[in-house]
């Protein structure tokens, strides 16, 4: 007996099954995201909060002021630096300058030992504390300096050069809004100062200091006269105004919580939420003032963490 072969109708969709497909996909997917979160709540990346400073640092921008006298030919030529143009440290008796007309060759010495420059601003005489301090005005700008070099050609009682006097002090004014601890610091006639935002801290002597509105008027003297102060009287000084030390630990470490700000500090096997006092600080870092210790561990992503008890391994 022979069966006869007849060919299959048409396949009908079964929307049946392929919800049961997808159904189980989703279960998959579902119970795998299920697995890692809980994987990564026993499993939490662990920094420890390490000692650090912030501090804060305020910077005023404000004029000098020095003692100097201009240095003049004694005769009408050409002129040259021995020692340079400066500024260029010298003894007294120092030449600092030659005048040379024909074979006459006349000599300008240094009458005192300090910091020489052949170059002149015109402000030499009127860039005084005495112009410069009274009243709440803008302070003056200087004028630009006019550097002079070598083969010059010089009248007799020309300024070929300033002499700045050494030892002595160097003087800045300035007006700032007071940051920080500035008003304690302004309240005791010192303020810490720094050349730089890498120098260590030093005390400049407040001279004189009145305050108008939200700003103040400071004279004081800087713990630093260095040759290169004399190139320009325009000078921003920093002032730091204040330090805050503390545990250092990621800013990612840190989230608010029912409007309370904190970490998930690992005490044992436990993670358990902790409120912190403190501030952020550069690098994306938070700095700790109270509720963490040094050495203590945190959850490094506080935002993908939870109480409860962990497993360190």
């Amino acid at each position: 007996m022979v069966r006869r072969f007849e060919p299959e109708g048409p396949r009908r969709f079964r929307p049946m099954y392929w919800l049961m497909v997808v159904l189980v996909i989703v279960l998959w997917i579902w119970a795998f995201k299920l697995y890692f979160d809980r994987y990564e709540y026993l499993h939490p990346e662990i920094t420890w909060a390490v000692p650090g400073i912030d501090v804060e640092l305020a910077r005023i921008s404000g004029i000098l002021l020095w003692k100097e006298v201009a240095v003049r030919a004694p005769a009408e030529g050409i002129v040259t630096y021995p020692q340079g143009t400066g500024p260029v440290r010298v003894a007294r008796g120092t030449v600092v300058a030659r005048i040379s007309s024909g074979n006459r060759v006349s000599e300008v010495k240094a009458y005192q030992q300090g910091y020489f420059l052949a170059a002149l601003d015109g402000m030499e005489q009127s860039w005084r504390y005495s112009e410069l301090w009274p009243g709440f005005q803008p302070l003056p700008e200087p004028s630009p300096l006019n550097r002079l070099k070598d083969g010059l050609l010089v009248g007799k009682g020309q300024p070929v050069g300033k002499l700045i006097e050494q030892p002595q002090e160097l003087r800045f004014m300035g007006y700032t809004q007071t940051v920080g601890n500035m008003d304690e610091q302004i309240k005791s006639n010192k303020l810490r100062v720094k050349m730089d935002g890498v120098d260590t801290v030093s005390v400049a002597e407040i001279r004189v200091s009145t305050k108008a509105g939200n700003r103040t008027k400071l004279y004081l003297t800087l713990p630093w006269f260095q040759p290169e102060a004399v190139l320009s009287r325009k000078y921003t000084l920093t002032v730091e105004a204040g330090r805050t030390e503390g545990a250092i630990v990621p800013q990612t470490s840190v989230l608010k919580r029912d409007g309370e700000q904190g970490v998930y500090m690992v005490r044992g096997s436990r993670v358990v939420f902790v409120p912190v006092k403190g501030k952020s600080v550069d690098n994306n870092m938070f700095i700790v003032t109270e509720g963490v210790s040094v050495g203590d561990a945190v959850v490094e992503n506080a935002s993908a963490a939870r109480e409860g008890r962990i497993r360190l391994w």
